[in-house]
């Protein structure tokens, strides 16, 4: 089996189309643009039929075994997809696996594809009875140097140039979520038609844009602007955002927040650069360090941890209260007198 991770796709399949394809990641931005490359050179290589399947704790493999088994009226290539979406391997499913890989043919590709960590499905056992051309494609998420290159590789692609300053900026306001990033590369190329970029226009542009982003919160609350957090939260509440964005990339502030607290003051600019926090946003960073100490950004971080547990759980905490608990206690240490822990713990 070969392992790559998604940068190295494209390449790879210049060269072959290998008869089973494993795409695993929490990245799934990566995962879409994967699935589509493969999808595109398969159709190239005459595989003309798609049949996709989603797993779920009732699945029926039997229409997969027949998909594999009979011959398509439309196409004498076929490509069957199995996407697992977050379902934990059982044995049961690892069985059905290797029955399936018994039933592949030249004339059929498979496709899985998943959330799962790739480095757990490596060590699957069903993974010895996969083709030996298989290949497992890794997407992981970004750091910033390799956020940097797949924004530069989307941007050629779209006809868009980016300044230095101008793909830092965005790298922030999308704080490395490609597919929002993704989203504002679409929608700067309906504004602007193509062409070079600068900060100052695309700082423009998304501010015209940011009452309604998560990361516009997050600066208020790092600046300990308390007024106009509370105002933008009140809007994302109106959005319907989804809460476990906004709580993944508080837990990320406070993450990044505790690393400064804890270095010393002189080693400070290096960790902001090794963090990817560029020098226009420091000043943010520092007036929040100044105001939450280092028992408080802990306590911050097991509340967050708290409000994760609660609302994945479905255990019915107030969104709204919940969620303004928890910016508050980013703006300034405060009175323990509600606990998103002890309400946990009932």
């Amino acid at each position: 089996m070969n392992k790559l991770y998604a940068s190295q796709l494209s390449q790879h399949l210049q060269q072959q189309l290998a008869s089973c394809y494993l795409v695993f990641g929490e990245e799934p931005m990566q995962r879409h643009q994967a699935l589509d490359q493969i999808r595109a050179k398969a159709r190239q290589q005459g595989f003309d039929e798609r049949q996709s399947f989603r797993l779920d704790p009732q699945f029926d493999w039997e229409p997969v075994y027949s998909a594999l088994q009979s011959q398509s009226l439309f196409s004498s290539r076929q490509l069957v997809e199995l996407d697992f979406q977050a379902q934990k391997f059982s044995a049961a499913i690892g069985t059905n696996l290797k029955a399936l890989f018994n039933l592949l043919h030249p004339d059929a590709l498979l496709l899985l594809h998943g959330e799962r960590s790739p480095a757990e499905v490596s060590k699957l056992s069903w993974i010895k009875a996969l083709p030996k051309d298989t290949v497992l494609l890794s997407c992981y998420p970004l750091d910033d140097q390799q956020f940097q290159r797949w924004l530069q590789q989307e941007c050629r692609q779209l006809g868009l140039q980016l300044s230095p300053e101008a793909s830092q900026l965005l790298l922030h306001h999308c704080s490395g979520n490609l597919l929002a990033a993704r989203q504002n590369l679409d929608k700067l190329l309906l504004t602007f038609g193509g062409g070079r970029l600068d900060e100052a226009v695309l700082s423009d542009y998304l501010a015209d844009q940011s009452s309604f982003t998560v990361f516009q919160l997050t600066d208020s609350l790092l600046a300990g602007q308390s007024v106009q957090a509370m105002h933008r939260l009140e809007r994302l509440l109106g959005q319907d955002d989804e809460p476990t964005l906004l709580c993944w990339q508080l837990q990320r502030e406070v993450q990044q927040l505790l690393q400064l607290q804890q270095a010393p003051a002189t080693e400070r600019s290096t960790l902001f650069k090794q963090l990817g926090i560029w020098p226009k946003r420091q000043p943010l960073y520092l007036q929040a360090l100044q105001r939450l100490p280092l028992s408080w950004l802990q306590y911050l971080l097991l509340e967050l941890a708290s409000f994760d547990r609660l609302y994945k759980g479905g255990q019915g905490i107030s969104l709204p209260l919940a969620l303004t608990h928890l910016c508050s206690l980013f703006l300034a240490p405060v009175p323990k007198t509600f606990s998103l822990q002890r309400y946990e713990q009932g």
